[in-house]
């Protein structure tokens, strides 16, 4: 049994009704859930919302839930993935093999199976991304709230500079490209070198020029506390 969180979920299946029932099921233990129909459509949604876990089948139209995972995890290497599938096949076993996934269930899901991937899912994301996270001395970044606080003073972020904090945090330890910077916060839209260095600057002005590193002609790294 698992408790409701303040987490998001993306769930990618292409049979209406399998989606329709399991996000029903699903609905009491998330903060949101974001509904797919095929990998495409998934890549998009990822991008937008930027789910704290995902949940998706691997056969699919346009594009498959390997191909889907295997393109989230060129960007993001921590987000939690449960695949799900009516196949055992050494083959789709092997092909997920360095995807970094959390579980591989078998449809039909039973409900404690299922239950056993979405906790080792919440373990994992309180392991590796902590919601709170200590980025200098006085500031601390909510990722469940979306809020930075400054001492015990909230400090109010825009969309785009909460996903950049938001980006550099889940990536801290190595260089976010440009390129990721800009298909996260920009998505679908083109991003001038400008707008980013003026957003970095606004952030910079509230969390201190030393948190965030520019690598020249590569992307930003970001310093947390400790």
């Amino acid at each position: 049994m698992i408790k409701r969180t303040q987490y998001t979920l993306l769930f990618v299946e292409d049979e209406a009704m399998i989606r329709r029932i399991a996000v029903s099921f699903l609905r009491p233990y998330f903060l949101e859930i974001y509904e797919a129909k095929d990998g495409v459509e998934a890549l998009k949604l990822y991008r937008t919302h930027n789910p704290d876990m995902i949940i998706t089948d691997i056969e699919m139209p346009n594009m498959d839930g390997l191909t889907l995972c295997k393109t989230i995890r060129k960007e993001d290497k921590s987000t939690p993935i449960i695949i799900t599938t009516a196949y055992t096949s050494t083959k789709y076993l092997l092909d997920a093999v360095g995807l970094n996934l959390i579980k591989y269930v078998v449809k039909p899901i039973e409900e404690e199976a299922l239950f056993e991937a979405l906790n080792l899912c919440f373990e994992h994301i309180e392991r590796e991304n902590p919601s709170v996270v200590k980025i200098s001395k006085k500031h601390r970044f909510d990722m469940l709230n979306h809020s930075l606080i400054e001492n015990e003073k909230v400090i109010p972020l825009t969309e785009f500079q909460y996903k950049l904090l938001s980006i550099l945090i889940k990536n801290r330890g190595r260089i976010v490209s440009y390129e990721e910077i800009e298909r996260y916060i920009w998505f679908d839209k083109s991003m001038s070198s400008d707008a980013l260095r003026s957003l970095v600057r606004d952030v910079r002005k509230f969390i201190g020029k030393e948190c965030i590193a520019n690598i020249s002609k590569y992307g930003y790294r970001i310093h947390l506390y400790g």
